[in-house]
């Protein structure tokens, strides 16, 4: 039985996969179509096409909306191919009300149509309805009504003609309402307040005598899935049957279908069933086995360490396709998107990319937003489905985060990874984003990642990089976590220049059996016991600041984000840091500014 349709989160998304998805997630089936380019040409390239952006891809849906598909996979290998492409859903099931200009909202405004699911287009709207209109498919002027499997309608968020795209109105409801059945009186043109009195006055729902039991003893097995109270279950029903039903069933019959309602185990073939296909897929990696395709790798690591360093050598790879470290592979070329909260572009991170000679052309970076909210992360998935980037960097990985969610709540953690992936996945890319450890004494340094065990647990990959065990001069890369592979060897850097000296470049050295747990090892103090969380603060500010002098909010907010110090212990701190050295107040009062003093590390 299709479930009735409600208007998802996922429905709103910007990119057409997600969309597509969950549509057939609604039970609805699917039809790409060709997209609309810049003024209004459809992508099929034909000057003289009466419909542009609204017929079939013919490769994939050659017979129209009799080729609809619940197949994602069908899905995404159409838009691998055609990117840009619109999406339509069939209306099997549904009624769509198609109104365009001010004669046809008069003529719905006359009717007064129940509230339901409207959906903005690029002249007007339109307005679904649960349930197929028993008068067929029909036009009038400025209006036109469709029904039935064998039409389609466009959806969210195609692209129309006039440059607008298809979008949910906010403030409708979110659950279709049933076909009215005053509908029509729009076929004739005769509308007016005195066709209300067709409809009933909450709902269209009568339950006719032959369809009483079979409608009570499924509704029966739907209350009990959700509710475990009986009595409940059975206020509810008798409700429906004094209200709705055309001849109400007596007590005794109305019990005797809620008790074998009981007994009854629902056929699952809907749920549950053979996979559509057996044809499994390679698992794919930019940098083998290091970071993998379709998913998202974490790097983590003690604050100061570097990690940023480490990173820009790997984006400069990628942009020009030369060896990974200690390998003759070169890396897939291909461009990378830097989403960078903490360095500045000009002064740290271009410098460091120009001394690992990465080719800038090939580099995207987000100018705008430091928070991937909700929006803004659907922004970057659509630009991520148009452009192809092999990597996408974000650093870090709380900073984008957002104060708007709680980055010590697993459920929240791992709703924003998941999106990620599903980001990764779609656009077939690697997502690599930057953690950082705290000083907490761990078996294994996935528990000691800032924020919820949520990082730990929904990630693909996870890469450590810290000190040498042999030698804490130099630093080392190490493989903690590989959900898609073996672990990787322990890879050895030497770090060049820094300082006056000029621009930080790291060169690797060797292989190591080194684990990561000896890579990033909790500094320990005289006694014995790991530094405290003061200490890892110290190193994060020292990272966090440059010469270039910033306001202490930034600082403040970037270290309590990431729950190393509370804003007293940080308060403290400023004034030690300050009295050594390590930081510099620049200007007095309101102006005050912060920089990194002459004692500090440099990345």
């Amino acid at each position: 039985m299709r479930r009735q349709y409600r208007v998802s989160k996922l429905m709103r998304s910007k990119t057409t996969l997600s969309a597509a998805k969950a549509q057939i997630a609604a039970g609805r089936k699917v039809i790409l179509t060709y997209g609309v380019l810049e003024g209004g040409r459809c992508s099929c390239k034909r000057e003289d096409c009466a419909s542009p952006g609204k017929h079939p891809l013919p490769k994939f849906f050659p017979n129209g909306v009799h080729s609809a598909t619940d197949d994602i996979e069908a899905v995404q290998k159409a838009l691998r191919r055609h990117p840009d492409a619109n999406l339509a859903i069939a209306l099997e099931g549904l009624t769509v009300v198609d109104v365009d200009g001010d004669e046809g909202r008069k003529a719905v405004k006359s009717l007064g149509l129940p509230d339901t699911v409207k959906v903005f287009t690029g002249r007007g709207y339109h307005l679904y309805y649960e349930g197929e209109f028993a008068d067929g498919t029909f036009k009038r002027e400025k209006l036109d009504v469709l029904t039935g499997a064998n039409r389609m309608v466009m959806v969210p968020p195609s692209m129309h003609p006039l440059g607008k795209r298809y979008n949910h109105s906010a403030r409708a409801p979110d659950r279709a309402a049933r076909v009215p059945k005053n509908l029509g009186s729009l076929k004739s043109g005769k509308t007016g307040r005195r066709h209300e009195q067709t409809q009933s006055s909450s709902s269209d729902l009568v339950i006719k005598s032959g369809a009483r039991n079979d409608f009570f003893f499924r509704t029966s097995c739907f209350l009990r899935r959700r509710f475990e109270d009986e009595d409940a279950v059975e206020a509810m029903l008798e409700a429906l049957n004094e209200e709705f039903t055309e001849t109400p069933l007596s007590p005794a019959e109305l019990r005797s279908v809620i008790h074998s309602s009981g007994n009854y185990v629902e056929d699952t073939t809907a749920l549950f069933g053979p996979p559509k296909t057996t044809e499994p897929l390679p698992m794919e990696f930019l940098y083998y086995p290091y970071i993998p395709y379709f998913g998202v790798t974490l790097l983590a690591g003690n604050p100061g360490m570097g990690k940023s360093l480490l990173v820009t050598k790997l984006i400069a790879a990628v942009t020009t396709g030369t060896p990974w470290p200690l390998t003759d592979e070169c890396a897939p070329k291909g461009k990378v998107l830097m989403l960078s909260a903490e360095d500045n572009w000009q002064r740290v991170t271009l410098p460091r990319l120009l001394e690992n000679n990465a080719d800038i052309n090939q580099i995207r970076v987000m100018n705008r937003f430091k928070i991937l909210s909700p929006e803004n992360l659907e922004a970057m998935a659509r630009y991520i489905e148009q452009e192809r980037p092999k990597l996408v960097v974000i650093d870090t990985l709380t900073a984008y985060m957002g104060s708007g969610r709680d980055m010590n709540r697993q459920n929240e953690v791992g709703e924003f990874l998941g999106r990620l992936t599903e980001i990764a996945e779609d656009a077939g890319c690697a997502v690599l984003a930057i953690g950082h450890l705290n000083k907490q004494s761990a078996e294994h340094p996935l528990y000691r990642i800032v924020g919820s065990i949520g990082f730990a647990a929904s990630i693909r990959s996870a890469l450590f990089y810290g000190t040498d065990p042999t030698d804490r001069s130099r630093f080392a890369l190490a493989h903690g976590k590989a959900n898609a592979s073996e672990l990787g060897k322990t890879i050895i850097f030497e770090r060049f220049g820094g300082g006056r000296d000029g621009t930080p470049v790291l060169h690797p050295v060797e292989f190591s059996d080194a684990n990561e747990a000896e890579v990033c090892r909790v500094e320990t103090n005289s006694v014995g016991r790991p530094a405290s969380a003061t200490d890892a603060a110290r190193e994060f500010i020292l990272e966090f600041l440059s010469d270039q002098p910033i306001r202490w909010e930034k600082v403040e907010n970037a270290v309590t984000s990431r729950s190393l110090a509370s804003v007293g212990t940080l308060n403290v701190l400023r004034a030690d840091m300050a009295k050594s050295g390590e930081i510099v107040q620049v200007g007095k009062g309101k102006s005050t500014l912060w920089r990194r003093g002459r004692t500090g590390t440099d990345e």
